[in-house]
């Protein structure tokens, strides 16, 4: 399973996430690696700063990129070539106005 699946599994969204939805569970895509390579590995934790116009999925966006790093990567790979998910906090606190 790579991100697009789990992201389409877990909204039902079937023509998967957007770019930038990708880019924030996957990180940058590395140059010259397929998208299957690429959406099956995570990427560390870091402050983004995302600009998006409402209704394209930020809270979908933040919320599947905290559980595919923290939950599903460690999980899919027995035996993590990285520890990314580790850089992830064991805990998300959502807040919005």
């Amino acid at each position: 399973m790579n991100f697009a699946e789990f992201f389409s599994a877990a909204t039902g969204i079937a023509n998967g996430p957007f770019d930038y939805q990708r880019r924030l569970a996957c990180g940058e895509r590395p140059q010259g690696e397929r998208d299957d390579d690429w959406l099956s590995h995570g990427t560390n934790c870091e402050s983004k700063l995302i600009n998006i116009p409402t209704g394209l999925g930020k809270t979908a966006a933040v919320v599947l990129a905290w559980l595919w790093n923290r939950v599903a990567v460690p999980s899919l790979n027995s035996q993590p070539s990285t520890t990314n998910h580790l850089s992830w906090p064991r805990r998300l606190v959502y807040c919005y106005r």
